[in-house]
């Protein structure tokens, strides 16, 4: 972008309109020299009014440097507060189109602060573990087992492995050698866990009449060939950590007590809509519905 001003290079009207409003604030105390980042005419720009600029219109700059990021903020806001002063002086502040988009800019944040304000008083951290305590207790309980298999083509295989384990081979080492599945087969046949219904039913049906630690006394056939199966562990599916899943919980949350705000406050005005309400069409997402 160079030395284009950021109101150009981005073309974003609203940022010239918060900018012009940030023009026109008054400059802080003189006690608070540390947080100025530029003087124009003697009025200052401070990171107050940088960390607006940055939070509404960073995201926009991409991954470049912080420190050209916050220099390319800091000659935006130079300029538009130098446009400010001469649309100040051509008394432009007094003409409608401008009373009208202030108005508008001025509703805009209102609306903004207002409801973040509420959301995040309603959001809290409490509520947000609440409500996955909530969902974790409604959840119905899934079994799960973490199986080990030795995949083979016939019977006798299998049998022969079954003799080997019961001489006290090691299911792994048996596993490694003879199996012919290849993804379970260079880890010793573990499968991991999985839930009930998630493998083939003979497989599934031998595994549930067994104890950790046990393995089929008998070949296990399937369309595959013939299993060899342990049972390694039987538990109920252990919920998402909490900590996976609050950004989702609370994004929810937020959303949802936005719109119970908002509802709320539609039903206590008194609107008037003089058009007529059209639902917009579908985006064309590339598929026949």
């Amino acid at each position: 972008m160079g030395t284009r001003s950021l109101a150009s290079g981005l073309k974003v009207r609203g940022f010239v309109a918060v900018a012009m409003m940030v023009a026109m604030l008054p400059p802080l105390a003189h006690g608070q020299e540390a947080e100025v980042v530029a003087r124009v005419n003697g009025q200052e720009i401070t990171v107050a009014d940088l960390a607006i600029a940055e939070e509404m219109y960073g995201p926009q700059l991409g991954q470049m440097p912080e420190d050209a990021k916050r220099s390319v903020l800091v000659n935006a806001l130079i300029e538009l507060r130098i446009v400010a002063d001469a649309a100040r002086e051509a008394n432009v502040t007094e003409q409608d189109a401008f009373k009208r988009q202030l108005a508008f800019f001025e509703a805009q944040t209102l609306r903004s602060v207002f409801i973040e304000q509420r959301v995040a008083g309603a959001v809290t951290d409490v509520a947000i573990r609440a409500a996955y305590d909530g969902q974790v207790a409604s959840v119905p309980p899934v079994m799960e087992r973490r199986l080990r298999h030795i995949l083979v083509r016939t019977e006798g295989e299998a049998l022969h492995i079954i003799r080997g384990l019961g001489e006290g081979q090691s299911f792994a080492d048996l596993a490694q050698q003879h199996s012919i599945d290849p993804v379970s087969k260079e880890k010793g046949g573990d499968l991991g866990f999985i839930a009930e219904g998630g493998t083939v039913p003979e497989v599934e049906a031998a595994a549930a009449e067994l104890e950790p630690g046990e393995f089929t006394q008998t070949p296990v056939a399937t369309a595959f060939g013939f299993h060899v199966v342990m049972l390694e562990e039987a538990r109920n599916r252990p919920p998402p950590p909490f900590e996976t899943v609050e950004p989702q919980i609370r994004q929810a949350l937020e959303s949802a007590e936005e719109q119970r705000l908002l509802a709320g406050l539609r039903a206590a005005a008194q609107v008037e809509k003089l058009v007529p309400d059209v639902t917009p069409p579908q985006a064309d997402d590339g598929h026949d519905h």
